[in-house]
């Protein structure tokens, strides 16, 4: 009867890991990453342009946008991220760990106490997620 039980325990935990919902884009990999370092992660980019708050550049995956200040990213937003549902659980799919947001609205969820990012925004079409929108606090010695 033990070993039945057993196996049935990891029946159910294969199975809920053969149904964890893959990562879309890892954003905490291109937290303070170098624009070389992003381009390892999601490839060359499609263009660059100036900005009022640094050079940013658009990649074709998910079409993320980079910001970046010092050659560092500072800001990340994910414009098109597929069939995501306007969720707190959402934040898994960018690579974070769950956890309940700071503010919760039909017009946005904020979470502010992730380590390394000023905030995280997600902002909702509907049942779907338009885009999100990530603040990263700036580098140690840097304000």
């Amino acid at each position: 009867m033990r070993k039945i039980f057993t196996l049935a325990l990891l029946s159910c935990a294969g199975s809920a890991l053969a149904d964890a919902a893959p990562v879309l884009v890892d954003v905490p990999a291109l937290v303070h990453a170098s624009q070389a370092q992003v381009e390892q992660t999601l490839g060359a980019a499609e263009f660059c342009r100036k900005s009022r708050h640094g050079l940013a550049c658009r990649y074709a995956a998910y079409g993320v946008e980079v910001v970046f200040a010092k050659d560092k990213a500072e800001q990340i937003i994910i414009n098109d991220p597929g069939e995501l549902p306007y969720d707190k659980s959402a934040i898994a799919r960018l690579g974070f760990k769950g956890q309940e947001p700071e503010v919760a609205t039909d017009e946005v969820m904020t979470w502010q106490t992730i380590p390394g990012i000023a905030e995280l925004s997600l902002f909702p079409d509907h049942d779907k997620i338009d885009y999100a929108l990530v603040v990263v606090t700036p580098p140690p010695g840097r304000k």
